[in-house]
């Protein structure tokens, strides 16, 4: 067979024309929502709805970066939600033991929980879906335990100024704050040996490893990251809410993983990534916030949600790649 430079498999040219199909359609439809929900309801566009939906992008786009490297490495984190919740009230307890400031100890931890999911999904070798489903519901647990099953206020301090004005007069600091991580993690992932590795682990884990990859250890960073992420996120909607519960970030798993696959990071992982990432959480916001403001039912809300989830699926999956379908 023909190498160099020059020569292309013909399965290399038929998966870039559907990366580039793929990328059109998202681009399309960031675009096309707007303007379909805007004649729908004028106030759409309105500057206090576009300020809304930048603060809600700003904790989804964190808790899809959290997903992100666990998806790209063929695996899944079930717990996101979870860690984001039990980093909140942590946050919302630090504060108020602590000071304002001490918000910021649930970065270390939300890095030390992800280490230990990781741990357990590479060390001890379980399926990432169960071990992160189980953890989700002991993080929830000790959650619910430190809250004490009641709401855990934010005290006030000199941050509140840092999480509540804009940049600009117009990008709120949340999602400032968020496109930043966001962009260290695409770095991560694009420019470093443990980003290419990452990838590498999607795409065939038994070769990865033959070609000397410690795959334990980088999944365990994987996971880790992801923890890190969610810390952050818990810190930024404990700011917007002014209060944690138990349950706070519950409500982020499953979009964060439709906005991975809508993005175009296949659950099979390997290809797609962070960058990506932030189309579909784009889209994901547009679509949640239009449905809500043109005053859909909520049922016909999830029915919707649910056939996007569904396309999303369908575009990203490549049934001709795959043996068997499961």
């Amino acid at each position: 067979m023909p190498t160099g430079p020059a020569f292309k498999p013909m399965g290399t040219l038929k998966a870039s024309r559907r990366d580039r199909y793929q990328m059109v359609f998202l681009v399309a439809a960031l675009v096309i929502l707007p303007i379909i929900f805007t004649t729908m309801n004028a106030q759409y566009l309105s500057p206090g709805n576009l300020d809304s939906m930048m603060r809600q992008a700003s904790v989804l786009l964190l808790v899809v970066a959290a997903g992100t490297a666990p998806i790209l490495m063929g695996s899944i984190d079930l717990s996101v939600g979870a860690i984001v919740s039990l980093c909140a009230v942590a946050a919302a307890l630090f504060a108020q033991s602590m000071g304002q400031s001490a918000v910021f100890w649930v970065l270390p931890l939300g890095l030390l929980i992800g280490l230990f999911n990781g741990v357990i999904v590479s060390y001890i070798k379980l399926p990432s879906f169960l071990v992160t489903l189980g953890t989700s519901f002991v993080f929830g647990g000790i959650a619910l335990l430190a809250s004490g099953g009641f709401p855990v206020q934010l005290v006030s301090g000199s941050l509140n100024a840092a999480f509540h004005q804009s940049l600009f007069g117009i990008f709120p600091m949340p999602l400032v704050y968020a496109v930043i991580l966001w962009l260290l993690l695409i770095v991560w992932l694009r420019r470093t040996a443990t980003g290419r590795f990452i990838y590498a682990i999607g795409g065939n884990e038994r070769a990865a490893k033959v070609c000397g990859v410690n795959v334990r250890w980088v999944k365990s960073l994987a996971f880790g990251a992801g923890g890190l992420c969610c810390g952050l996120a818990g810190v930024l909607v404990l700011f917007s809410t002014t209060a944690a519960t138990p349950d706070i970030g519950n409500s982020f798993l499953l979009p964060s993983i439709a906005a991975i696959v809508m993005g175009g990071t296949p659950l099979s992982g390997g290809q797609g990534g962070a960058a990506r990432g932030l189309i579909g959480t784009l889209i994901l916001v547009e679509l949640t916030n239009g449905m809500l403001i043109i005053g859909l039912p909520p049922a016909a809300q999830q029915i919707v949600q649910g056939i996007v989830v569904i396309l999303a699926v369908l575009l990203t999956f490549d049934r001709r790649t795959a043996a068997v379908v499961k």
